[in-house]
């Protein structure tokens, strides 16, 4: 029993129609995957990108840190340097320095001692007997000024 034209043509319609909206639907994957593909290329880039920049922050961060040490260094006082002029041979030791400090103040001591025996103070006893207008005028901020001065050469107040 063959089909009838009409029959065959139906069938044959049925199949265009079928194989049309397969192809729409293929059609429509299609775009739907290379939107998809699009959108993960994008972010695949974004992705790179930022890779790149936290590369070149480490690298950015890393140089910040050397300068700073460099910095430091400069404003430090080398340790070796201070280390060789601790330990340099011709250099005093604790013992010598001390020993020469204490006859820098002896020397000081006997210099101030030898200018009190040179320029002695006047010293003025109250009596009933001395008028107060032949005194001479205490000048106490001049006295004052010469035993700091004398305190600073010695170093020790």
């Amino acid at each position: 029993m063959a089909d009838s034209p009409k029959d065959e043509l139906e069938k044959l319609q049925k199949l265009r129609t079928e194989l049309e909206n397969r192809l729409a639907a293929i059609d429509e994957e299609q775009e739907t995957v290379e939107e998809e593909s699009k959108i993960l290329r994008e972010k695949a880039a974004i992705r790179e990108l930022e890779k790149k920049m936290r590369e070149k922050q480490d690298a950015l961060a890393s140089l910040r840190i050397e300068k700073k040490e460099l910095e430091d260094n400069l404003k430090a006082p080398n340790k070796k340097e201070l280390k060789d002029t601790f330990n340099a041979p011709n250099k005093l030791s604790i013992a010598e320095a001390m020993q020469k400090t204490k006859a820098e103040i002896e020397k000081n001591k006997n210099r101030l001692e030898t200018e009190k025996e040179e320029h002695p103070k006047i010293i003025w006893k109250k009596d009933e007997q001395t008028p107060e207008s032949t005194k001479p005028p205490e000048d106490e901020s001049k006295e004052s000024s010469e035993k700091q001065k004398k305190k600073k050469k010695l170093g020790f107040f």
